[in-house]
């Protein structure tokens, strides 16, 4: 049976591109938490699942590393530039434990991870 992705919509909105000043001019209190909440997280983005899935999109400006952890045997997963689907870099991991990748190009990109468990990918300042 093929895994899916289910996103339950909630029912506060948030702006498309939150910044701080949108998400101070939202009056209601859970709104404007939702709006703090999807802020990024300036040099670090984090992504988790288990199974098959796709980590981003995300956008890097400059050079940053992508730390990717498995929990269990197996995990191969491909970097892909988000605009053209190419297969950047392939990254496995044998056992559970982390590897790590510089990404030194600016662009948006994935990580299509497939994953016999669980799995985080992680980005941060080289």
């Amino acid at each position: 049976m093929p895994r899916r992705l289910v996103i339950l919509a909630g029912l506060l909105a948030v702006p498309a591109h939150a910044d701080l000043a949108a998400c101070r001019a939202l009056s209601d209190d859970g709104a404007r938490l939702a709006c703090y909440d999807a802020l990024p997280v300036p040099g670090m983005a984090a992504f988790s699942g288990k199974g098959s899935g796709m980590a981003g999109p995300f956008t890097v400006t400059r050079p940053q590393m992508l730390g990717f952890q498995s929990d269990d045997a197996i995990l191969v997963a491909y970097l892909l530039d988000d605009a053209t689907g190419a297969v950047v870099q392939n990254l496995h991991h044998g056992g559970a434990g982390m590897g790590h990748f510089l990404i030194e190009t600016p662009g948006t990109y994935r990580v299509q991870v497939n994953a016999s468990g669980g799995w985080r990918i992680e980005l941060s300042a080289p």
